[in-house]
C-alpha cells in the first residue's frame, strides 16, 4: 500500500510510492528523509561519506531510515521506486545512470516536496521560483522580504540554504519562495512555478555542463511545467535570456530603458525605476533610494519589482523592502572599514560575470582585488578588461591564479599569494584611503575552503582583525 495519495492536477495523480532512495546526505537529503520517514514511506540513504563526517545519521537510522556510506556502489537502489538526488550530486554519476536503467524516475528534492506540499495543501499555495547565474539569491530574499512585509505566509527554500522539504510539517497555504539552481532544475518534472524569475544566463559550471547551450537549456527548465496563465520574468538586458520563449505571460526587466513590447515590465529611465504595461506608466522610486548598490543589485531590484507586481503585492510593501532591504551575507557586504579602507566581502562572487558585476560599483583605480580559487572554466579576459581599470593591484590565489594571471599579463598589475591570509595582509599593506579591498574571486571555493560561506567569513574575521590592528 503507498504511503500519500497526491494530486498534482484533476487528471494527473501521482502516489509516493513505497520505497524511495536518497542520494546525497547533506541538508537537502536530510530533510527529505525526514519528511519521507513522517509520511510512512520507506527511506534508504546513500552517501560517499562515511558516517563519522555526516550527522544525524544514528537519529534516522532508530527510525527505520537505511545507510548506505562511504562508497559509490548501486546497492542500495535495490527495491526503490524512485530516486530523489540532492542539489550537489551530478545526474552522469554511475548511482544515477543505474537507477535510469532499472527506469526509476530520478528527481529532484525540490520535486518531491514539491508534490508532497500541494497533496497536503492543495489550495492557495502560491509558487515563486527564481533562476539565473548570477544575483538569484539576492532576488529571491528581495522578493520573499517583500511579500512577509505584505502580509503573507512565506517559506524561504532551495538554494538558498534551507531545503523546501523542511517547510513541510505545517498544512497550511503560503508562498513558496525558491531559488532554484540549474542542478536542481535538471531534476525537476512537474514542479510549476506561478511566478519564474530568470535573472541572467552567462557561462558558468561548465566543468560539469558539457556547454554551454546545455547549462541554458538546464536554467530554462524553470519555465517548463508554466502554464498561459502563470508569468516568466525575464531580464530583457540578458540576451540568452531574452531569447527564451516560456509558455507562460512574458514579463521583462531592463535597466537600459523600456523594453519593446506592449507587456507589462519593470524599467529604468534616468534615475527613475518605473512599472508599466502599454502606454501606461508608474513611477515606483528613484534607483539612488535602494537599499543595495550597484548595477547588479539594481536588476535584483528590477526583477523583485516584476514578480511582486504579479503576485499583486501592494505598492507599499514593495517600496519599503526595496529601500530598506539588509541584504545578503557574502555578496557586496561590507564586513570592516578603518582608516578610509573599505573592506567587501563577495565570496558569492562564483563566476566571471559575478564579479564583473560587482567591480561595475567602484571607481577606477581604486581596488584592491582579491581572484581565485577552483577553476569552473570560464573566460577571464573580459574580467581582465575590467579589472585593469577598476583595479590598483589584484592578489590571486588559489588552484586558479595562473589562469587568471594569463589573463592579466600586460593588463592588470598582479601579486600571487598562496593563502587568504598572505592575500590580505598584503592588500592592508597597499590599501590607502579611498580604497576597496575586494574579495569577489570569480571562483569556486572548493580548493581551499568547504564552501562559498566559508571562504567569506574567514575573509571577513581577517579583515575585521587587520582593522581592529590599526
Amino acid at each position: 500500500m503507498s504511503a500519500l495519495p497526491m494530486t498534482q492536477t484533476a487528471d494527473d495523480v501521482e502516489i509516493l510510492p513505497q520505497r524511495i532512495a536518497v542520494l546525497g546526505f547533506a541538508r537537502s537529503g536530510r530533510a527529505l528523509a525526514e519528511a519521507l520517514v513522517e509520511r510512512g514511506v520507506s527511506v534508504v540513504v546513500s552517501d560517499s561519506k562515511t558516517e563519522a563526517e555526516l550527522s544525524d545519521v544514528e537519529g534516522l537510522r532508530r527510525r527505520g531510515v537505511e545507510f548506505f556510506l562511504g562508497s559509490s556502489g548501486t546497492e542500495f537502489l535495490e527495491g526503490a521506486e524512485w530516486l530523489a538526488v540532492s542539489p550537489g550530486v551530478p545526474l552522469t554519476i554511475p548511482a544515477v545512470t543505474a537507477a535510469r536503467e532499472r527506469g526509476l524516475p530520478v528527481l529532484a528534492e525540490v520535486e518531491v516536496a514539491y508534490r508532497i506540499a500541494e497533496s497536503e495543501s492543495p489550495e492557495g499555495n502560491r509558487w515563486i521560483a527564481i533562476t539565473g547565474t548570477n544575483g538569484k539569491s539576492t532576488t529571491t530574499a528581495w522578493i520573499a522580504e517583500i511579500l512577509k512585509r505584505a502580509g503573507r505566509p512565506v517559506a524561504l527554500a532551495g538554494n538558498i540554504g534551507a531545503p523546501l522539504s523542511g517547510f513541510l510539517a505545517g498544512r497550511e497555504a503560503r508562498d513558496y519562495v525558491c531559488e532554484l539552481s540549474s542542478f536542481q532544475l535538471e531534476a525537476i518534472d512537474r514542479f510549476r512555478p506561478h511566478v519564474a524569475v530568470l535573472t541572467n544566463i552567462t557561462p558558468d559550471h561548465l566543468d560539469r555542463y558539457a556547454s554551454f547551450e546545455d547549462y541554458a537549456a538546464a536554467k530554462a527548465r524553470i519555465f517548463a511545467r508554466q502554464l498561459p496563465e502563470d508569468f516568466a520574468v525575464v531580464n530583457a538586458d540578458d540576451p540568452v535570456s531574452a531569447a527564451i520563449e516560456p509558455p507562460s505571460r512574458r514579463v521583462l526587466f531592463s535597466r537600459r530603458g523600456k523594453p519593446e513590447g506592449r507587456g507589462p515590465a519593470a524599467w529604468l529611465e534616468g534615475d527613475e525605476i518605473f512599472w508599466g504595461e502599454g502606454e501606461s506608466r508608474r513611477s515606483v522610486l528613484a534607483a539612488s533610494e535602494l537599499a543595495l548598490p550597484g548595477a547588479h543589485n539594481l536588476e535584483n531590484a528590477l526583477a523583485a519589482l516584476a514578480a511582486a507586481e504579479c503576485l499583486g503585492t501592494s505598492p507599499a510593501a514593495t517600496l519599503d523592502t526595496l529601500t530598506r532591504f539588509d541584504g545578503l551575507p557574502h555578496r557586496s557586504e561590507l564586513v570592516a572599514e578603518c582608516g578610509g579602507v573599505r573592506w567587501v566581502n563577495d565570496s558569492k562572487g562564483t563566476n566571471v560575470d559575478a564579479s564583473m558585476k560587482s567591480l561595475e560599483g567602484f571607481a577606477d583605480g581604486t581596488v584592491i582585488l582579491i581572484l581565485g580559487g577552483r577553476d569552473k572554466h570560464g573566460d577571464f579576459a573580459p574580467l581582465a578588461e575590467l579589472a585593469a581599470k577598476r583595479a590598483r593591484l589584484v592578489l590571486t590565489i588559489g588552484e586558479a591564479a595562473e589562469t587568471i594571471e594569463k589573463s592579466l599579463a600586460g593588463k592588470a598589475p598582479f601579486e600571487r599569494r598562496s593563502t587568504m591570509e598572505q592575500a590580505v595582509a598584503r592588500a592592508a599593506e597597499v590599501a590607502r584611503p579611498g580604497d576597496t579591498v575586494l574579495l569577489s574571486p570569480a571562483c569556486a571555493s572548493f580548493d581551499q575552503y568547504r564552501n562559498f560561506e566559508e571562504r567569506g567569513r574567514h575573509f571577513a574575521a581577517l579583515a575585521r582583525a587587520t582593522a581592529e590592528a590599526r
